[in-house]
């Protein structure tokens, strides 16, 4: 185990092509694996594991310019009603969370830590500001969600992957293309364990269409438009720790977590 909670890369390549990914998720991860994502702790150590069965919860949030006028809700919706909200479920103990930020560059907030260590987003961490790397934030965040999700399954642990994407604009920042996140996210739901959904919020002129076409860009099926007010914030969130929840309890493949 190095650094960053990962296993030897070669020995991860191997087993992630045994368990059938293929190039076009393999070349994305291989492209990322210099990111900055990459720099810290992807996941917490094999030894501080207090279950075969994990669910890998994965937020990528946009911290662009135009999300500013929404900080403070966001940040208390995603502290009491999602992180808090799970972390009093029967399923704390099943579940690992990381939040991806990003604005027109993309940081790992925390790798996959247990609900308990999570810390909290406040307005020194979530600060908007800048354009939107949203292909570039995906990209990382599916790159570590694979590698971390090959190290627990070589050490023989049962894992479900979901990430939930929340964003108010097409991208205009990233490296990344949109064609490389599709194919990987394509393939990665031909694998069981894999879930990724899509929070739309609608800000400014974009339009729920246009939110709905940015969704299918990326390959995200599982799509929710919403506003962005407080109240609304609070229930997708909740709605997002309710669905992570199911996720962990063996949710049949397939079912809209938003539904």
């Amino acid at each position: 185990m190095n650094h960053n909670g990962l296993g030897n890369f070669d020995d991860l390549f191997q087993s992630a092509r045994q368990d059938g990914l293929t190039n076009n998720t393999m070349d994305l991860v291989v492209a990322n694996l210099n990111g900055p994502t990459m720099l810290g702790a992807v996941g917490v150590g094999l030894n501080q594991l207090a279950t075969n069965e994990v669910t890998l919860a994965m937020n990528i949030l946009d911290m662009s310019g135009s999300m500013g006028p929404h900080a403070a809700g966001l940040i208390r919706a995603y502290n009491d009603d999602y992180l808090a909200a799970m972390a009093g479920s029967t399923a704390a103990d099943d579940i690992l969370v990381s939040t991806i930020l990003f604005d027109d560059a993309v940081a790992l907030f925390h790798g996959y830590v247990n609900l308990r260590d999570a810390p909290p987003l406040d307005q020194r961490v979530y600060t908007p500001n800048g354009t939107t790397a949203l292909y570039d934030a995906v990209a990382a965040g599916m790159t570590n969600m694979v590698l971390y999700a090959q190290t627990l399954r070589q050490s023989g642990i049962m894992v479900r992957c979901i990430v939930i994407v929340y964003s108010d604009g097409e991208d205009n920042a990233s490296r990344q293309t949109a064609a490389a996140v599709r194919r990987a996210a394509q393939e990665l739901l031909k694998h069981e364990m894999y879930t990724l959904a899509y929070v739309g919020f609608r800000t400014g002129g974009i339009s729920a269409r246009e939110l709905r076409q940015l969704a299918d860009t990326i390959g995200f099926p599982d799509i929710l438009i919403a506003g962005i007010s407080h109240a609304e914030l609070r229930q997708i969130f909740h709605l997002a720790s309710q669905s992570t929840i199911r996720v962990s309890q063996r949710q049949p493949h397939g079912a809209s977590i938003f539904s």
